[in-house]
């Protein structure tokens, strides 16, 4: 069997978890191949994208909002995408020949359904890497989608989505998050890990001054936004904070972690499930990870951090009660063998 994963270069969520989905597809021996295609007519969403989140947030909000209800701009977002798909991918297909694709990004999992009309014999799936299923997610064509909270089968079901095609697998995380040399045992003498996501987004000089009234290490994890980590290693800081670029070994940091603070990406919100470690958040991108933040907290995932960080964090350095009903929430809900389980059920799919 061949598979193609298809990602879009906006933000590294979607791509951490194709990586995740093709480290699995090739323990079970499957040929697996990237597709990174749309890349180029994705450039202006990308740049629009980034410009919107960090100069008119509030904008970008409200728009997502109207864009989830607005079916007129879904039928124009789909029959775009989808001609993109048949004018760019057709080629990519009769090079590979895949046998499925599975699309971790919405554009790309639209315009490579639209192929079925050609290659009948083409299935086409989407694996969520939000915690909710935006209207643009959703794709009438698509053979399955992989979710993980009830929430997304439920948006999904909202817009005629047949219950019995959605399954409930999780969010692909690298298999060293579920290898048995990590040990999960929370100690209290570990570092308050700031994460920003891959990017380093967020207010990393308030969040670290907020921080210095606890006595214990502090580190700030930039990822891949180096100006961040150059203007922040310019200042002057206490010996117990150290500043940092992009960490390969996230799952190391993780299970070290005395506790989280940082935004609510859907990957991210995997990963600290599975190793299971207290989760303040403080910031997050307009749109998407609003309602994640909204589903993380419902679920005693997290807790918000906006304002009076001091006070809400306090009860998650001590035995608390709710720092034990969060940790629990978090292992009742961690989904370490998401890959595996898509993978299998691409492979038994009828």
């Amino acid at each position: 069997m061949r598979m193609m994963i298809a990602s879009l270069p906006i933000g590294t969520g979607h791509d951490i978890a194709a990586r995740a989905l093709a480290e699995a597809m090739g323990k079970a021996g499957v040929d697996v191949y990237f597709s990174h295609h749309l890349a180029g007519p994705s450039k202006l969403h990308t740049a629009s994208y980034f410009l919107s989140v960090r100069y008119a947030p509030w904008l970008f909000s409200k728009a997502f909002h109207w864009g989830d209800g607005a079916t007129f701009a879904w039928r124009r977002h789909r029959t775009s995408w989808r001609a993109i798909g048949l004018n760019l991918l057709a080629a990519v297909f009769e090079q590979y020949r895949p046998d499925w694709v599975v699309a971790t990004h919405p554009f790309a999992l639209t315009a490579w359904t639209a192929l079925k009309t050609r290659y009948p014999q083409l299935k086409v799936m989407g694996v969520l890497t939000d915690l909710s299923a935006h209207q643009f997610w959703w794709e009438p064509d698509s053979d399955a989608y992989a979710v993980w909270l009830p929430e997304e089968r439920q948006d999904l079901v909202r817009f005629g989505y047949p219950e019995d095609k959605i399954w409930d697998t999780g969010i692909p995380i690298r298999s060293i998050f579920h290898d048995d040399a990590l040990q999960f045992a929370r100690l209290f003498d570990g570092p308050i890990v700031v994460l920003g996501g891959g990017l380093g987004i967020g207010p990393y000089h308030r969040i670290l001054k907020d921080l210095l009234s606890f006595d214990m290490p502090i580190l700030a994890v930039c990822g891949q936004n180096e100006r961040l980590r150059w203007q922040l290693s310019q200042q002057s800081w206490p010996a117990n904070v150290t500043i940092a670029g992009y960490v390969e070994n996230m799952p190391e940091v993780l299970c070290a972690s005395r506790a989280v603070v940082g935004k609510p990406g859907g990957v991210t919100a995997a990963e600290v499930c599975q190793v299971q470690v207290p989760w303040l958040l403080t910031h997050w991108i307009a749109g998407q990870e609003e309602v994640n933040r909204d589903r993380l907290t419902s679920h005693n995932l997290a807790v918000l951090g906006d304002h009076g960080l001091q006070d809400a964090l306090a009860p998650l350095l001590v035995d608390s009660p709710t720092r034990r009903l969060m940790l629990q929430s978090q292992s009742d809900l961690a989904r370490p063998n998401a890959s595996s389980d898509i993978v299998s059920r691409i492979l038994a799919f009828q």
